[in-house]
């Protein structure tokens, strides 16, 4: 007599129970093989010191009006010049250098002819706009755009940083009015712009003639 027609012969309550248990030893051993580090974690820490900056919901250092530099930005773009060197570096605005670009870098400084004339200018704006964007800096606030007309050198690191894909003037921050219910204008949250959009989007900025 097979197992299959033992089976059918048994109660039905008889089967009900010898299927559950079955399920039930193959359940505890399938937990069993599973490690702690096969648990799911219920809560995530961003560990990304940028994450509220990128979001826009990081507030800007507001300052005085009447000072020389404006102070309302999250990183500034910022050029050094030397009569043997030049450096780029973008300095948060806690005063920290986050990302920088020079002359003195043997990587950098055995390619150039020399490490002053507007040919490292321009070199040094695209090794710094690549790096920006390696750190997810995509905007930077400038004020070199003053002595762009008057600098050859200024110019041409300013334009190497913006053919590098860094857009030089940085969004506001998301206040919490702009996004209320008597807001007449609500700005486009960054969280909710998927990649298909941005994509879509820079790819017709790219497309457009200047």
């Amino acid at each position: 007599m097979s197992s299959s027609t033992l089976l059918s012969r048994l109660p039905a309550a008889v089967r009900i129970f010898g299927l559950h248990t079955r399920a039930l030893v193959s359940q505890q051993a399938q937990c069993s093989s599973y490690s702690e580090n096969d648990d799911v974690v219920t809560t995530l820490v961003n560990r990304n010191p940028r994450n509220m900056e990128m979001l826009r919901l990081a507030r800007k250092p507001q300052g005085w009006h009447l000072e020389a530099s404006s102070p309302r930005y999250w990183y500034k773009l910022m050029l050094d010049q030397s009569k043997r060197h030049i450096t780029g570096r973008v300095e948060h605005h806690t005063g920290t250098t986050v990302v920088s670009a020079s002359t003195r870098e043997s990587a950098l400084k055995q390619h150039l002819y020399s490490t002053s004339d507007v040919s490292a200018a321009l070199n040094i704006g695209r090794v710094l706009a690549h790096r920006c964007l390696q750190s997810g800096i995509t905007e930077v606030y400038s004020e070199l755009d003053h002595h762009e007309e008057t600098s050859e050198k200024v110019r041409m690191f300013l334009t190497a940083i913006r053919d590098g894909g860094v857009v030089m003037e940085e969004p506001n921050f998301i206040h919490e009015l702009d996004v209320s219910m008597f807001a007449r204008v609500r700005p486009v949250l960054p969280w909710r712009v998927t990649e298909e959009e941005a994509l879509h989007t820079s790819a017709a900025d790219t497309s457009m003639p200047n």
